[in-house]
């Protein structure tokens, strides 16, 4: 079988420079496509047969597909069925039979790590900085334990592509004094983050994954163009956006449900003896994946919200949607106004940047709707109140430090009829009476910061989370 792959890759690279050299490429891509697919078949076999099962029994859960057009070596797309490992033979081609491989086990541990999932949440807003700085994390980490893997395991088969990112090339491209080797991504990434923004990388490649590019080998070199609209990327220019193609949608919780369903899919395929070839923190992270999901304070509020009419006006400003052109007819607008009570315990350990934090996620999950959103700070007594339309109308300095005292908030919210349909977020660090009066409002939410296990109060009348 060895020699067969082999053959192929041989195959797969006299066109590459063939299509590099000028030559008709359109009937060497098919050629190309061909090759690849099939070399793709044959390394799923060779990693199951021969060498490392349970990286094959990945592969089995998934369909090859090729794209010329992608500045991206490869990556996993989550969010079909099934799942779908796209690469660019173009450019994954250029590296030798092992490193091929390598790039193979890395992309599958980046889904086993749920790094998609943890990339949504780190970054929600898809800023392109923090993508390029969470993507040398994640590969850091995955890099580490596949290279611990290939001495401790004796994994011949695989070779390190040069310039791979690890925890020594981040210790050098930061300038940092020391990096544990063999964590996870989060380590990294608060050590990347940790570091001033003036700070210059200092690494081959400007920072850049070298596993996850070509380096290009004809200074000025272009990619070679194709009809309008099928171009294909021979070049090593991967966008930073680009350096893995995960494709998960756009929902964390989303994401984590579809690496449950593709780690699992290839679990169940398993026999004992090849579950038993796993590495334990493999193992350890199968079983984390598979714990049961714990709901966010935010997803909460979104549930809540989304129970909420917006309801419906009349209004001469707007024509009548289904006749627009009788001026006579009113429009319809929503009327309904979401109100949101926070209270924040001023006694707890909360600084400026986690009230900030805070609510700039609450004004980006109202932000379609209408609301009114009433700040409440208390300690042992009710210390401000005052409304917010943004977040710049925030106080940042809280008012108040004293002992913590639920009750004062909640009568403050019975005595008052505006808040009969609201919603009441609790911040809190939990510490505080026993019992407390049932809040005369729509929904309650209590988000304890450091446990909800310490929320003291016996009946809260709504959801307990975590921060």
């Amino acid at each position: 079988m060895t020699g067969d792959i082999t053959q192929i890759l041989y195959r797969i690279k006299e066109n590459i420079a063939a299509i590099e050299a000028g030559d008709d490429y359109a009937p060497l891509l098919s050629e190309v496509r061909a090759d690849f697919l099939e070399f793709m078949e044959l390394a799923k076999l060779f990693l199951i047969s021969e060498r490392d099962s349970y990286y094959g029994y990945f592969l089995m859960n998934v369909q090859f597909s090729v794209s010329f057009g992608a500045n991206c070596i490869a990556g996993i797309k989550l969010n079909t069925f099934p799942p779908v490992f796209e690469s660019n033979p173009l450019l994954l081609c250029k590296f030798k039979l092992k490193e091929i491989l390598y790039v193979i086990c890395h992309e599958i541990d980046h889904i086993v790590f749920n790094h998609p999932a943890e990339m949504l949440k780190i970054n929600p807003h898809h800023d392109e900085q923090v993508f390029y700085e969470f993507n040398l994390a994640a590969d850091a980490a995955v890099n580490e334990r596949i290279n611990y893997e290939r001495i401790t395991e004796g994994r011949e088969f695989l070779s390190a592509p040069e310039g791979l990112i690890t925890a020594n090339s981040l210790k050098e491209m930061y300038h940092l004094v020391y990096v544990a080797p063999l964590e996870n991504y989060a380590y990294y990434f608060s050590l990347i983050a940790g570091k001033q923004q003036n700070d210059e990388p200092n690494a081959p490649g400007n920072g850049q994954d070298s596993m996850m590019r070509q380096q290009n080998e004809m200074d000025g070199a272009e990619d070679v163009q194709g009809e309008p609209g099928n171009e294909i990327v021979t070049a090593a220019n991967c966008g930073r956006i680009s350096d893995h193609n995960w494709e998960a949608g756009d929902d964390a919780e989303d994401a984590q449900v579809m690496v449950r369903e593709f780690v699992n899919a290839a679990m169940d395929m398993m026999n004992e003896e090849s579950r038993g070839m796993m590495p334990a923190h493999f193992t350890s992270q199968v079983a984390m994946i598979n714990k049961p999901s714990v709901l966010s304070w935010q997803a909460i509020l979104k549930k809540y919200i989304g129970t909420i009419s917006a309801g419906k006006r009349t209004t001469r400003a707007r024509l009548n949607r289904r006749q627009p052109e009788r001026f006579d007819l009113s429009g319809r607008v929503d009327d309904k106004v979401l109100k949101i009570a926070v209270a924040i315990d001023t006694s707890a350990s909360v600084d400026d940047h986690m009230i900030a934090q805070i609510f700039n996620e609450i004004f980006a999950i109202l932000a379609k709707r209408k609301h009114e959103i009433t700040v409440i700070e208390c300690d042992a007594q009710v210390q401000r109140v005052y409304r917010a339309k943004n977040v710049g109308e925030i106080q940042k300095k809280v008012a108040g430090r004293g002992g913590t005292m639920f009750t004062p908030v909640i009568e403050y919210i019975n005595n008052d009829k505006y808040f009969r349909d609201a919603l009441l977020i609790y911040f809190t660090d939990g510490f505080g009476e026993r019992e407390i009066p049932k809040p005369k409002t729509y929904r309650n939410l209590w988000v304890v910061f450091e446990d909800e296990r310490h929320l003291s109060v016996k009946e809260p009348y709504g959801v307990v989370l975590k921060l």
